[in-house]
């Protein structure tokens, strides 16, 4: 018997802001408790097959909406893996597809009780199996950061539960020394997500070059004045126009602003706009690629380095989360959250969700907005944002070809109810800031904050020291990777062992999805 090994754990000594997880049906989810597969469409969709076709049976593959996929991290010079995958990953990859096949036979058409019982009987996958997952989609790669400067070294992993993945990477230079890193962990489908990996970066520079303009005009402090009318009111500039001029007489400083206004528009574009040429047009054709992205939604965090000014600047909005890896003097480390979680837990959020509502009392039901979304903050989800008489016009058409949350949740009086403006954290670097870790929340259902960091910080250590010993601590030597594998090898008792992440990963999508959540990391490791 497994239960203990197989359940989410409540993290010890996580904060008000973790929230605690469960695996029984609904408690997991970002959106209405619904934990099953996101069919948000009845149209075509292209799948790329990767390695030999065997990473898409596993739900590891890139998809898109009626266009070419990208599988992997979002961003330039990003070394590939599958290309020399060996005949022994492809024959596990083969192996665990068959297994998950006749897995989800038996797991199928079981309530929900049953399932979990019989999902605990289900054999183990082997040792290489299990490699083969998690080495199929790791990266690493190293960043020139200019003439002199310390360079950054990348690891990235993505391990799937859903089927197809609905978390996205990014990455863009932005300068010489200026670098974004960027987690898009989509809810209510892929569609959301899909489209702030590839828009986000190149909004974001084009919104630096915008605040710059500001900049030039005003001098070092952006205070809001009259005389910016060359900056159109519907593009990005605009945007950062509009914040200053919200909050007269408050300095803003160059990267919060632009990380800010990019946010603010990029929601603005695949919820409003999309709506407005949608009405304009009325082309059923084109529905479901301009309407898609804003039905599903996304939580966003964006970490911009930058090795020349020694800091780090996060953009949050939802409840993935960035940490910062501190070696303390004693050689000790420290976690230090570099963000917070925006949902019902954080109460920050719900202070503000009351007072941006007053007199609804529903307004955070069941620990959700309106009774059905986790996050308080989120890119898309127009069934929190549009007005009432566009979702009357459009949800039974949407709803009809696919798209399951198309549907008004009870209570709607005065949206919307969801923003994407993120909040902002900046931190000054040191010389004992040692890494950035940038994920989704499936990591963090697993491990605290403190755990991530400190078994980061074994792993720099052990390797450090040279020790190759094949333990849980060195045998991976992408840190990503690494982090992954201790989360699903974390029993719900903080113990870690094997036999946790190989009956884990035997479990199939979307059954997967009540004991696991997608798992998307970024490490970025300072002063290489």
């Amino acid at each position: 018997m497994v239960s203990d090994t197989l359940r989410k754990r409540p993290v010890a000594g996580a904060t008000g802001q973790q929230r605690s997880q469960s695996t029984d049906a609904g408690k997991g989810n970002k959106v209405d408790g619904d934990t099953s597969k996101k069919n948000e469409t009845g149209s075509k969709r292209s799948l790329t097959f990767a390695i030999g076709g065997v990473l898409t049976l596993l739900g590891v593959a890139g998809y898109t909406f009626m266009r070419q996929p990208r599988i992997d991290i979002h961003g330039p010079d990003v070394p590939s893996s599958t290309a020399t995958a060996s005949q022994t990953t492809l024959a596990a990859l083969e192996s665990v597809a068959t297994k998950r096949d006749d897995a989800r036979k038996r797991l199928d058409g079981l309530a929900s009780k049953k399932r979990r019982e019989e999902a605990k009987r289900l054999g183990l996958l082997t040792s290489d199996e299990v490699d083969a997952i998690l080495e199929a989609h790791e990266r690493s790669w190293y960043v020139s950061t200019g003439s002199g400067a310390p360079r950054l070294r990348v690891d990235t992993n993505q391990v799937s539960s859903n089927a197809p993945i609905e978390d996205y990477l990014a990455w863009s230079p932005l300068a010489s020394t200026q670098f974004m890193f960027g987690v898009f962990d989509g809810h209510a489908g892929y569609m959301c997500a899909e489209q702030l990996s590839t828009r986000l970066a190149p909004m974001l520079s084009e919104s630096l070059k915008a605040v710059d303009k500001l900049i030039a005009k005003d001098g070092d402090k952006l205070i809001a004045n009259d005389g910016d009318k060359d900056l159109a009111p519907t593009d990005v500039g605009g945007t950062a126009l509009k914040l200053r001029r919200e909050a007269p007489g408050i300095a803003w400083d160059r990267v919060p602003l632009a990380l800010t206004a990019t946010f603010v528009r990029m929601d603005h574009e695949l919820v409003t706009d999309s709506l407005a040429e949608f009405q304009r047009t009325r082309d059923a054709a084109t529905m479901d690629a301009l309407l898609g992205p804003a039905v599903s939604g996304s939580c966003g965090l964006v970490a911009v380095v930058d090795t020349e000014a020694n800091e780090v600047v996060v953009a949050n909005t939802g409840d993935s989360r960035a940490l910062l890896g501190v070696r303390l003097g004693d050689g000790r480390w420290k976690a230090v959250r570099l963000s917070e979680d925006q949902t019902a837990d954080n109460a920050n959020e719900t202070a503000r969700m009351t007072r941006e509502h007053p007199n609804e009392t529903s307004v955070i039901h069941r620990g959700r907005v309106l009774g059905g979304l986790m996050p308080t903050r989120a890119f898309g989800d127009c069934r929190y944002k549009w007005p009432l008489d566009a979702q009357r016009d459009l949800f039974p058409t949407l709803y009809e070809r696919g798209h399951r949350y198309a549907t008004t949740p009870p209570n709607y009086t005065t949206p919307p109810y969801v923003t994407a403006r993120p909040v902002i954290v900046r931190h000054k670097l040191g010389p004992n800031d040692k890494f950035v870790v940038v994920a989704t929340d499936g990591l963090y259902d697993q491990l605290s904050d403190d755990e991530v960091v400190g078994s980061l910080g074994q792993w720099y250590d052990a390797r450090s020291a040279g020790m190759e010993d094949n333990s849980l601590t060195t045998q991976d030597e992408n840190a990503a990777t690494h982090l992954v594998r201790a989360a699903l090898s974390t029993d719900r008792l903080g113990r870690r062992d094997d036999t946790v992440i190989r009956r884990l990963l035997a479990i199939p999508p979307p059954h997967s999805r009540r004991f696991r959540d997608d798992i998307s990391v970024q490490i970025i490791t300072l002063n290489q």
